[in-house]
């Protein structure tokens, strides 16, 4: 049975080798959507693992007031995007300030919009800059580390991320710096530090923010702060419902028993991001499914033709003694190193790639060795699944009419 075996593997090989540009064809085929497949499982176990940690995290500690009277299903770009300053905000600075007084400073409002900045001298100039109006407690509860200078207070100075300070004054240490933002004069007073896990449960990017008191934010929206989140934040679980109540209490009086908010605790938090990875994922998945049909296409016409190239041989083997179930093994074996080879430099080329694209996104991204198996072992099933049709009709030939060709 081994020598069998061995003997249908060299025979295999070497009919590879004869017909070598429709063998790395299909090959490429296979493996272009198998490369596709081990990218999208290396982003989503990344992401996956991000918003884990991030849950995790605050889970007990953290709770957010959100303008609207449902949750929506927000994205990770959409509260920093100018689709959050469009929608209607239905905190006010009122309540900004009544819940951090009821919760002992442990809130901190999030005014969020979209605009361009520039240097005085108008020579750099950055278009579509998240702009964020807030406390001076929102270092602490979203847990800001400046890399130089203060927070912000309540004159005009301006906390910026570390990559707006490179993109904007092309150096990390911007301090004292001047920037213009909608004929406004702003002085950099701090500057950030890498945050370490990007983007933000709070939907923002702090590495490429600024940051400046909510009074002053009020200038560039018509005088009227535009709250889209208010962040609280606690030592434990009970005292975070403690407060959570209190500024629901402090809302109620507010709003006049209107709940035209929303509060998200723990996984809810995370849960629209994660949603929309999925999402995202599920839509590259088809298109990766689609690649890898294509490559079990190909893989069927090129055994298609190797079955009518090799008729004659297949009637002298079946001449002298082949059954079919030996003819089948044959080609089958032959589909099966097309899939198996796709595979394998699929993963490879995927792996490389994953790695590559982790190097521009905020997130690293994961395989694990099941995702290996997993792709390897599709790569494989799908070259043997194409490969009964072709094999089928090899051995399904008439040893006498496959003589004469």
């Amino acid at each position: 049975m081994k020598m069998l075996l061995n003997n249908h593997f060299e025979n295999a090989t070497e009919s590879l080798k004869s017909n070598k540009v429709r063998t790395y064809l299909s090959i490429f085929g296979i493996m272009v959507g198998i490369a596709s497949i081990t990218i999208i499982l290396s982003l989503l176990t990344g992401t996956s693992r991000l918003f884990g940690d991030q849950s995790a995290k605050i889970s007990d500690t953290t709770a957010l007031i959100r303008s609207g009277s449902e949750a929506r299903p927000d994205s990770l770009l959409s509260l920093s995007s100018g689709h959050a300053a469009q929608m209607v905000n239905t905190l006010t600075e009122q309540d900004a300030r009544e819940i951090a007084k009821a919760t002992d400073n442990s809130a901190a409002p999030l005014a969020t919009f979209r605009t361009n900045i520039s240097t005085p001298d108008g020579k750099t100039k950055l278009e579509r800059t998240t702009v964020i109006g807030s406390s001076g407690e929102l270092a602490k509860l979203a847990s800001l580390k400046l890399r130089e200078g203060q927070f912000i207070d309540e004159a005009n100075g301006v906390v910026i991320g570390k990559q707006l300070s490179i993109d904007l004054f092309g150096t990390e240490k911007s301090l004292g710096s001047v920037l213009k933002l909608r004929g406004e004069t702003l002085t950099v007073v701090g500057v950030l530090d890498e945050p370490e896990t990007a983007p933000s449960y709070l939907g923002v990017d702090f590495n490429r923010s600024i940051i400046l008191p909510l009074a002053v934010s009020k200038k560039f929206t018509q005088n009227t702060a535009q709250i889209q989140q208010i962040l609280i934040t606690a030592d434990n679980g009970t005292a975070l419902q403690a407060k959570i109540d209190a500024a629901k209490k402090v809302l109620a009086q507010q709003h006049q028993g209107d709940t035209d908010y929303h509060t998200l605790v723990g996984q809810a938090i995370t849960a629209p991001n994660s949603h929309l990875v999925n999402a995202l994922s599920t839509a590259m998945a088809v298109i990766a499914g689609i690649s890898l049909l294509v490559g079990g296409i190909g893989i069927t016409n090129i055994m298609l033709v190797s079955v009518a190239e090799r008729q004659r041989e297949v009637g002298i083997r079946k001449a002298v003694g082949a059954t079919n179930r030996t003819i089948v093994a044959q080609f089958l074996i032959e589909s099966a190193i097309i899939g198996l080879f796709g595979g394998i430099l699929g993963y490879v080329i995927g792996l490389g790639a994953s790695f590559l694209l982790g190097m521009y996104l905020p997130f690293t991204p994961v395989l694990e060795w099941q995702a290996a198996a997993l792709t390897i072992g599709g790569a494989l099933i799908i070259g043997m699944l194409f490969g009964i049709y072709p094999a089928s009709r090899a051995a399904g030939k008439d040893p006498i009419e496959s003589l004469r060709h």
